[in-house]
């Protein structure tokens, strides 16, 4: 019987351990952002391939061909993004400019902690429209 949609088995820490380190990563409250290029300089897709076997035995069987089989970065980042959920974590994407090109920096962060925003803080403003 499943533990959720995804996993047949709850992710353990030791394996959460190990897709950090995939990603370049230390821990959990490594506050770093990254990008596709430092998953590049990481080797993420190549390490993901050589825990592929230990990652297709948490998912369920109709799942682990959409998300372990064929891994690109982006599939890469939801399999990442669905282990860190269930530690209650989340991967934040946000698109940025660097040296004049858009890219995706990703970070992890607490569920509970939103991110903010200089634009979501509140301001006031006094308008006058006498002549």
């Amino acid at each position: 019987m499943p533990k959720n949609q995804l996993f047949k088995i709850t992710p353990d820490t030791h394996i959460l351990h190990l897709l950090l380190d995939a990603f370049g990563l230390t821990g959990l409250d490594d506050t770093r952002y990254f990008t596709r290029e430092n998953m590049k300089e990481c080797n993420t897709l190549e390490i993901l391939g050589e825990l592929s076997d230990e990652l297709r035995t948490y998912y369920i069987p109709c799942k682990r061909k959409v998300y372990v089989d064929n891994l690109t970065y982006k599939k890469s980042i939801t399999l990442f993004r669905q282990f860190l959920k269930q530690f209650h974590y989340k991967c934040m994407g946000i698109e940025k400019s660097i040296k004049g090109v858009k890219q995706m920096t990703y970070r992890v962060m607490p569920e509970d902690k939103e991110q903010v925003s200089p634009a979501a803080t509140p301001r006031e403003y006094v308008i006058d429209f006498s002549v």
